[in-house]
């Protein structure tokens, strides 16, 4: 049903989109989760410290455990909220899709001028979608940043 210059013009809001959350992801990762992930080094290299020579492999791989929590609870958490943000973006899009869809007729195939319409109506509704999206992303990272502090 799409034609190429719609296909065209849905690929450069949808790769908008894609590089707004690329945007926002790298920053967490570089601001927040590398710092946690740095701290989670240092605790476990502190549990081999504390350890010695003489200590227990269980207490090392249990003080070792503890220092991961937070770092994965935070990753876990990014991916979740990042997850989340797909779902929402993806249902928009098809419920764009699903009614346009409904718009074509048997006699549209053929006319042009209709299916143009059809089209236009699209393009605006996915529009309006990834606009809506790209005004969730920072909700979302403030979201993401409040399981990381």
């Amino acid at each position: 049903m799409a034609s190429p210059d719609l296909q065209s013009k849905v690929n450069q809001l949808t790769a908008k989109i894609e590089g707004d959350l690329t945007t926002m992801v790298d920053e967490v990762e570089r601001l927040k989760l590398r710092p946690l992930g740095r701290k989670m080094h240092a605790c476990i290299v502190s549990c081999y410290d504390k350890a010695g020579k003489n200590g227990r492999k269980e207490q090392i791989e249990q003080c070792s455990q503890q220092c991961e929590i937070p770092y994965r609870t935070a990753g876990a958490a990014t991916q979740q909220e990042i997850g989340n943000f797909q779902n929402r973006l993806n249902r928009a899009m098809q419920q764009c899709n699903d009614d346009a869809q409904g718009m074509v007729t048997p006699d549209m195939q053929n006319d042009s001028r209709k299916m143009k319409k059809v089209e236009d109506s699209l393009l605006k509704c996915i529009d309006g979608a990834i606009g809506k999206s790209r005004e969730a992303l920072k909700p979302m990272k403030q979201r993401i940043e409040s399981h990381l502090s």
